[in-house]
């Protein structure tokens, strides 16, 4: 079985436009076979990269290695996401390897709705990714099944109406599905210009080993812009009266235990506490304050950054949604050479 060509699909042969001979005699006569055509249209095919939006916000960049494959292939893909400066953040992904086969409008007997679409499709390969929150760059493999069913197409014609009907036929795609959270525009993108905080500090700040843990709920919390004002230490006045106040209970304490001995000395190592202390261990304090910790490309220990503004305790969980898109591709015959056995029927 073969295929005549007007043109020449490899380098270096010399062919008229029109399918004339050329100077060594050859012309349209010549034959390209199935498996060299299959070969030519697979192995030069060059990546292609989608955007996945979502109310206009890009969550994802989309790369198949390539859009043409054979039976027995593995597609590639590259999924970049969760950019810096962006508003949207992917919790999950998923990709699916599916077949769509429909018939014709002129011979189908079931209307082109979502339950007629859905008996029609056939999942061949899976993979999943539970976490990428923390990644910017995740990669997918999927087997194309070596005994599938290549795409092709098939139209059927009413005559005197050559063009009447939609063509049927089997289709393959790439779906893929992301967990997304997406930050609302009016969201505060603070110092650092990112409006998410995925960790929070479980103990003092500037305690030595200080771990951080993801937040309750799904992971993902955004800060108001229109949220209430930092909270501020009180003025000199009241500052002054708390330190005397402290100060008369402990001459107190210490005069009762020293005549009466009823009370027992506590033990103080002399290190003074500094001022704001009490406020750094709820990640609050004055405008010097950090909730995050940015490192430093020259190594060392990093520098802290103040996502929230000094207002801790606005951030708020982000809704997540689900997005999902398909992308199609060309499956061709594999190049394995294959006869069919002769089968006699005896009357």
């Amino acid at each position: 079985m073969g295929v005549y060509r007007k043109s020449s699909l490899i380098v270096g042969d010399d062919w008229d436009d029109d399918g004339s001979e050329d100077e060594d005699g050859e012309g349209i006569g010549k034959i390209i076979r199935c498996g060299e055509a299959v070969e030519i249209l697979t192995r030069t095919q060059k990546k292609v990269s989608y955007d996945v939006h979502k109310d206009d916000v890009k969550v994802a960049v989309f790369t198949l290695v390539k859009s043409a494959f054979r039976l027995g292939e593995t597609v590639l893909g590259v999924v970049e996401v969760n950019e810096r400066s962006s508003r949207s953040r992917v919790l999950q992904l998923s990709a699916h390897l599916e077949t769509h086969e429909t018939l014709p409008t002129t011979i189908s007997s079931l209307p082109l709705n979502a339950t007629s679409k859905q008996q029609l499709k056939r999942v061949h390969a899976e993979h999943h990714t539970n976490f990428v929150l923390g990644s910017l760059r995740t990669t997918f493999s999927l087997d194309i099944p070596s005994d599938a069913t290549p795409a092709f197409q098939v139209q059927v014609a009413l005559w005197p109406w050559p063009e009447t009907g939609k063509a049927g036929g089997l289709e393959w795609k790439v779906r893929l599905c992301l967990l997304v959270a997406i930050a609302s525009e009016t969201a505060d993108t603070g110092t650092e210009g990112v409006p998410f905080k995925t960790l929070v500090r479980d103990g003092m700040r500037g305690e030595w080993a200080s771990p951080w843990t993801a937040p309750l709920g799904a992971g993902v919390m955004q800060k108001p812009k229109n949220g209430r004002t930092p909270m501020k230490r009180g003025n000199s006045n009241s500052s002054m009266g708390s330190q005397n106040q402290g100060m008369v209970r402990s001459w107190a304490s210490y005069l009762t235990s020293s005549i009466l001995g009823s009370v027992e000395e506590s033990y103080h190592d002399g290190d003074e506490d500094p001022e704001g202390y009490e406020d750094t261990r709820r990640g609050e304090g004055d405008e010097d304050g950090y909730d995050g910790i940015k490192p430093d490309p020259m190594g060392g220990v990093g520098s802290g950054v103040d996502y929230a503004g000094g207002r801790e305790d606005e951030w708020e969980e982000v809704k997540i949604e689900t997005v999902e898109c398909e992308v199609p591709i060309r499956v061709w015959p594999g190049n394995t050479a294959f006869r069919p056995m002769d089968v006699v029927f005896d009357v």
